[in-house]
């Protein structure tokens, strides 16, 4: 499946793919969550060639993740979180989580992040049932159904874990 080809796909992976799915574009919604809104920040912090990180916030803006303000004096635009950019915080913590588990030796220094008001790190994100139970990926199938349809409509695809 080619690269424009994800946005049309069934899968929630694969669209979501096709409008983060790459390294210049978590970066630029990495530093968003942490208040980063003009151009000239995202490209000394990132460090991306200009014309790719136009683009990469062209394409945010398009697909409704940023959106731009002008700001109340100056001339730079701003180019700031919508809900849709919000709710990514929780994708981008479990990225960051993964990544300090197991792309870190002891002695090496990393970014953390901690809550601003206990000091604190978060607790482990984790996917749990309705009933509290914790999910791995062998209790989990794959169902398809119209987005709009209750779960209980939803047909089984088949995946090897579905034939076993």
């Amino acid at each position: 499946m080619k690269l424009r080809e994800l946005g049309g796909s069934a899968c929630p992976i694969d669209r979501s793919l096709y409008e983060v799915g790459d390294a210049w574009t978590l970066q630029i919604l990495r530093d968003a969550m942490h208040g980063v809104t003009r151009f000239t920040d995202f490209n000394k912090r990132i460090g991306v060639a200009t014309n790719i990180l136009t683009a990469r916030l062209q394409k945010l803006v398009a697909v409704g993740i940023l959106e731009i303000r002008e700001p109340m004096a100056g001339n730079s635009r701003e180019y700031v979180l919508t809900e849709k950019g919000r709710d990514f915080h929780l994708v981008l913590s479990a990225l960051r989580q993964w990544g300090q588990k197991h792309l870190f030796e002891d002695d090496e220094l990393m970014t953390r992040v901690i809550d601003a008001r206990t000091g604190q790190p978060p607790r482990q994100l984790s996917l749990t049932a309705e009933d509290g139970m914790e999910l791995t990926p062998e209790d989990m199938l794959v169902v398809k159904s119209r987005a709009a349809d209750p779960i209980e409509a939803a047909e089984p695809v088949d995946t090897p874990r579905r034939r076993a």
